[in-house]
């Protein structure tokens, strides 16, 4: 709930909107809840088993679908206007401590298990990889766990966030989960910062500031759409560029967090509070985090022209108009570019099995390279030659696709393919070996030659690599 007291969610909302529109900032909290909601909930979709190789006569898709306008609340300003994301995210610096990456990394709570010590039954039917890290006992759960509330989908490595792949004297690997909401508050998303050194993890709840009705920073969870009051976004996928955490927001487009603003309500003191773990944000003059010590703000989105976009029901897809966002990754073969793509489950004809795109970034300041009208264009797009992806990496025009396999027992697919040199074609389906079960988004580790993902089912999660 938004605000400083705790008064009802309808009141505050009341308070909120008569005091900006006093002040001439109408709609300046819910900077992502205009537009249309979506036409489904964030949640898992079905994993039916879907038909082996690729299908038939599929046509390349429209380049120009793929275009998103930055928020009008982004700024990259050496001094932001006090409303736009920085802007809020500078008046919360005044407010709580911050920390940098590798120091988050030195302070990790929860211990992984690597290699032959990580046994999961997700590499059912293959050979486990030997770079293979297994969660602690609360975050795997189990198959019959009662009120079941974090479930992991997406992965980034240093590989992505750096050219040398080296973060300080760190190599982290990033997972990110959402909230499925059956625990009472709902909480959105938060990402796991793993040294593969030490094996020691810190989770890092995601938040979206704003100024509350007494003009004081605070912040709430990342949802759809955004008001806090409404489910928290699916995250798909996430990469890490620079110093920036792009997410992808499935029906709205990208959001990007700061690793430079990872703030720690421990080191807050009486500022806030880690106890009450039902509360986020600035509540009564103390800030919240559900009991999670660190916080990360959200400082810039990129999103759909139109708003909220809304697709077809059961997960299916047009192949047409406005993508999904369901994962992210990063390719640096060449000239660095953001990858992004569509889950869709097996439609009627071939043009529903997806798309992916390819966009543009700036390497020297790891933020999207916009054209001259200001917004961002994909620089090429493809139709996927299978249905059910749930990541994508491209490296040297080859494809990597990983295809769910069918519920919670059947072995998922890496998928190659191969691209054209078109701006816009169909990927050729090649060849495909099998993967863990609940295997999700992908990242490319160049330097390794490895490919990253994570696992989603509870009893059989698992963060891994294969040699491409």
């Amino acid at each position: 709930m938004r605000g400083d007291s705790l008064k009802t969610k309808r009141c505050v909302a009341i308070v909120v909107a008569a005091t900006l529109a006093a002040v001439g900032m109408t709609g300046a909290v819910p900077a992502l809840s205009q537009g249309v909601a979506p036409a489904q909930a964030q949640e898992d979709p079905p994993e039916p088993d879907p038909e082996p190789g690729p299908n038939p006569n599929p046509t390349p898709p429209e380049k120009s679908d793929f275009q998103l306008n930055p928020s009008k609340y982004n700024s990259f300003a050496a001094s932001p206007p006090a409303n736009s994301f920085p802007g809020r995210v500078a008046k919360l610096d005044k407010e709580l401590p911050k920390l940098g990456v590798q120091n988050l990394l030195e302070q990790g709570s929860r211990t992984a298990t690597f290699g032959d010590k990580c046994s999961s039954a997700a590499f059912k039917d293959m050979t486990p990889p030997a770079q293979r890290y297994c969660f602690d006992k609360s975050d795997t759960s189990t198959p019959d766990a009662k009120n079941l509330e974090w479930m992991p989908q997406g992965v980034t490595t240093v590989a992505d966030a750096q050219q040398d792949q080296k973060w300080g004297t760190k190599k982290p690997i990033l997972v990110s989960w959402y909230d499925k909401g059956n625990t009472g508050a709902e909480k959105g998303v938060r990402v796991s910062f793993l040294d593969p050194d030490t094996k020691k993890y810190q989770h890092v709840l995601l938040v979206y500031p704003y100024i509350n009705s007494k003009d004081n920073p605070s912040y709430e969870i990342v949802s759809s759409p955004q008001s806090g009051d409404h489910a928290g976004i699916h995250a798909g996928g996430i990469m890490w560029y620079g110093n920036y955490l792009y997410v992808v927001d499935t029906n709205r487009g990208i959001r990007a967090f700061d690793m430079r603003k990872i703030f720690d309500l421990k080191a807050a003191g009486d500022k806030a509070d880690l106890g009450d773990k039902k509360q986020v944000g600035r509540q009564n003059g103390k800030y919240y985090s559900f009991g999670y010590r660190y916080v990360m703000p959200q400082v810039a989105s990129w999103e759909n022209p139109g708003g909220l976009a809304k697709f077809p029901p059961e997960y299916k897809c047009s192949g047409k108009g406005v993508p999904k966002y369901s994962f992210i990754s990063l390719d640096r073969s060449d000239a660095d570019k953001l990858i992004t793509g569509e889950y869709c489950a097996k439609g009627s004809i071939p043009n529903e099995n997806g798309r992916v795109a390819q966009w543009p970034m700036d390497a020297s300041t790891g933020l999207p390279k916009l054209s001259g009208d200001g917004n961002w264009h994909a620089s090429k797009a493809f139709r996927l030659p299978v249905s059910n992806v749930q990541g994508a990496v491209s490296y040297e025009g080859r494809w990597y696709l990983s295809q769910t396999g069918g519920g919670t027992e059947g072995n998922a697919k890496l998928v190659e393919a191969k691209d054209s040199s078109a701006e816009s074609g169909v990927l050729k389906f090649e060849k495909d070996r099998k993967a863990a079960i609940g295997t999700e988004d992908l990242s490319y580790w160049p330097g390794r030659n490895e490919i990253w993902t994570v696992t989603e089912h509870p009893g059989k999660r698992v963060l891994y690599g294969v040699p491409r």
